[in-house]
């Protein structure tokens, strides 16, 4: 079994000679720096009796007997890891900050099978390098552009049809109805030169002509019904999508979202659709019917006259090899079109939502130029695809003309001649020369068919890599029905990181009995936050267990966790809606009177009977027309209206002015009692309501106790409580003053 990459064939001979011949190798990694710590290719192969690392020039082995741990080291700018042996730390091989994630679990692997423990790799731990070719994927445990098959994509498309069979059907008989009218003028063209004025016989002239003209009108028929059912199907088709990637998203987990910037995100949902639409619309029904009449028209030519259609061949191949190495050279450059599209609305959403800053600290210039930097790298990339795409096309055009050159040679040559047995004519010649425009034309809209093609895949990969990330299981099959929690919660031995290899919460053990206050402390980073977005199940734990009424979290249905769960965040989120409806939003039943007592509870209701519209005011996107302090305010009565029986506070009162934060507190009172509460502040003074304390630092408990208790201690808590009160002092002396 290999952990991620298959040993680089540059390296491989260098190898051969550490190994016997019976050894077995387990596991390997490439990494793109050397030993020496330059930018290259080196490899870490572990196998049943050594370790080894080795690039173009050096190499260093351990025997696993010999080594007592191996270590991940992080550097500036780049990591390493190291291996401890009697004693002595060893480097072993290095890599860029790409590849902590695929380091940091092969640390963790290498540390079992030194401990001749089975290594465990977890579904989640997702390589950034394809395994097949080596190329850096796109997105870390994503499809690789140039591994995944386009057929299984193309099928993929077409069964989203499904729903809309009927139309489709049409659509296909009205296409092939196209095609067919597109045959019948060279057959007619033949007819008339060769049975017509060839033979001086207007007999069958108006037939001809009318037959003409019929397939004229039919082919006029047919383009117009498959255009408007193209661009329904190809519209509805991208709806449904959209929608389906709305409702992933919403349902997707939240270590999805890590390291994604919001811009990357409505580019998928956006310009990917809108790509895969163009295709659908406009590919897709070029591509069936060029396809068909390329078919269709071979027949017809070596019917025809064989020789002849063997000129027209003789390009094919050349075309087709130069297709295939178009679509290589052309993929990856889309997909850095769709990362740098994402980039560009990234930087565009922050200069419209951070425009206040922009502006308070005279950055406009800054922020231009922010701008103009990716939207010049989009430039660049635009034009060098365009570029390429156009050299293609021209290049098969050039092609072409050599095919139809050499048949009107040929063809004209043996009408010259007129050597006995010919059986061209004149209206076979004409015939052949109009159905090889017809031949070539597919091969012509190849290039316009392919390009939209590679717009339409690579942002199709991009929606289905979406589509088909893991969701949230709200409903497992063993999942425990609770309906009404009584709110204990226990952490065993808790162990978390967002990113493999950088652990947040390190062991984390203790208990909350139900309607108990607790209150989470220490320095900003230390992993408080952490701890209430386990609690939520926000993330899975990486080992040891949380506990809510004796039962794992996992085994609680998600929406009756959650929907028992109150949260008042420190940057709390408000919809564009109404006050009432943001009140209202996690109990969207509730009665106007509940909404308003809620509200009073909260210290919000004065504030809001002073509005314009009172309760049906519009807060505007993100709450932009409320204070920080009103936002907040709003967030505590929808907390309070939602009535759960453990509620989250983090920095509930941080947005608001010490009058205000007495009157929350006195809410605050009756609303945590009898409900277990999980507290945040950096403000010690909000917590002095906590039945115990909890200090955090660097991801471990540091002590627990009342606060009492924990003065007495004379620790970190004390040190806390000593700062914030010499802090306290300096700004009652400067107001003094």
């Amino acid at each position: 079994m290999k952990l991620n990459d298959t040993i680089p064939k540059e390296l491989e001979a260098k190898l051969a000679p550490l190994f016997a011949e019976d050894e077995e190798v387990l596991y390997s990694l490439k990494s793109d720096l050397t030993l020496s710590r330059d930018y290259g290719v080196s490899c870490l192969v572990a196998t049943d009796r050594q370790i080894v690392a080795v690039d173009a020039g050096d190499a260093v082995s351990f025997k696993l007997h010999e080594i007592t741990e191996v270590k991940v080291d992080e550097l500036f700018g780049s990591g390493r890891l190291v291996v401890v042996t009697d004693g002595r730390e060893q480097a072993l091989v290095y890599y860029s900050k790409s590849y902590v994630p695929e380091f940091a679990v092969l640390c963790r692997v290498l540390n079992d099978l030194i401990g001749a423990e089975e290594p465990e790799l977890h579904d989640d731990e997702q390589f950034g390098h394809c395994p097949k070719c080596g190329l850096q994927l796109p997105e870390r445990g994503g499809a690789c552009p140039m591994c995944i098959p386009r057929l299984r994509i193309l099928v993929r498309l077409l069964r989203t049809l499904t729903p809309y069979k009927w139309r489709a059907i049409l659509l296909l008989t009205m296409t092939l109805t196209t095609v067919a009218s597109q045959l019948i003028p060279p057959y007619i063209t033949k007819k008339i030169v060769d049975d017509v004025i060839g033979a001086g016989d207007t007999s069958n002239l108006f037939f001809w002509i009318g037959l003409m003209l019929a397939s004229g009108v039919l082919f006029l028929v047919a383009r117009l019904v498959a255009g408007s059912l193209t661009a329904w199907l190809g519209a509805r088709i991208v709806a449904d999508l959209r929608s389906q990637l709305h409702s992933t998203l919403q349902r997707l987990r939240m270590s999805y979202y890590n390291g994604k910037e919001s811009g990357q995100i409505i580019s998928r949902v956006m310009h990917d659709t809108m790509e895969l639409q163009q295709f659908l619309i406009d590919g897709s029904s070029y591509f069936f019917v060029e396809v068909t009449l390329f078919v269709a028209i071979a027949g017809i030519l070596l019917h025809l006259d064989a020789k002849l259609a063997v000129l027209v061949f003789l390009p094919i191949p050349f075309l087709i090899g130069g297709g295939r190495a178009f679509w290589r050279i052309l993929m990856p450059l889309l997909h850095q079109r769709g990362t740098r599209m994402g980039a560009l609305h990234s930087v565009l959403n922050e200069s419209i939502r951070g425009l206040r800053a922009v502006k308070a600290y005279s950055g406009e210039s800054r922020r231009i130029g922010a701008y103009n930097r990716v939207n010049e790298d989009m430039f660049g990339l635009r034009y060098r695809l365009e570029r390429t795409f156009v050299g293609f096309s021209e290049g098969m055009f050039w092609l072409m003309s050599i095919g139809v050159a050499a048949v009107w040679f040929m063809g004209a040559r043996r009408l010259a001649i007129g050597a006995p047995g010919e059986t061209l004519t004149l209206g076979t010649l004409l015939a052949f020369i109009a159905y090889i425009w017809l031949f070539y034309g597919p091969l012509q809209w190849f290039t316009a068919i392919l390009n939209w093609m590679t717009h339409a895949f690579a942002g199709a990969e991009r929606i289905f890599a979406v589509l088909d990330s893991t969701q949230e299981v709200y409903d497992a099959p063993d999942a425990i029905d609770a309906p009404r929690l009584k709110g204990s919660v226990r952490f065993e031995d808790v162990h978390f990181s967002y990113e493999r290899g950088k652990e947040v919460i390190k062991g984390v053990s203790f208990d909350i009995a139900p309607g108990e206050m607790v209150g989470l402390v220490g320095k900003s980073g230390v992993g408080k936050s952490t701890i209430i977005n386990l609690v939520s199940r926000f993330f899975d734990v990486d080992s040891g267990q949380i506990l809510i009424d004796g039962h794992p979290v996992q085994k609680l249905k998600l929406d009756q966790l959650r929907g028992q769960i109150g949260m008042v965040m420190q940057d709390p989120f408000l919809f564009n809606a109404s006050i009432m409806e943001n009140i209202a939003y996690g109990s969207p039943n509730a009665s106007f009177s509940d909404i308003v007592r809620a509200a009073k509870a909260a210290k919000a209701h004065d504030f809001i009977v002073t509005k314009e519209d009172g309760y049906d005011t519009v807060v505007g996107e993100r709450g932009i027309r409320l204070s920080g302090g009103e936002k907040q305010r709003l967030a505590i009565a929808r907390a309070v209206l939602h009535n759960p029986p453990i509620l989250i506070l983090d920095e509930a009162t941080s947005a608001v002015d010490t009058e205000t934060e007495k009157g929350i507190q006195e809410a605050m009172a009756t609303l945590i009692a009898g409900r277990t509460t999980i507290g945040i502040a950096h403000r010690l003074s909000t917590l002095r309501n906590a039945n115990r304390l909890i200090i955090i630092d660097d991801g471990k408990i540091a002590e627990i106790g009342t606060h009492d208790e924990l003065i007495s201690k004379d620790g970190i808590y004390a040190n806390l409580v000593k700062m914030q009160s010499e802090l306290s002092k300096v700004k009652g002396d400067v107001w003094k003053e």
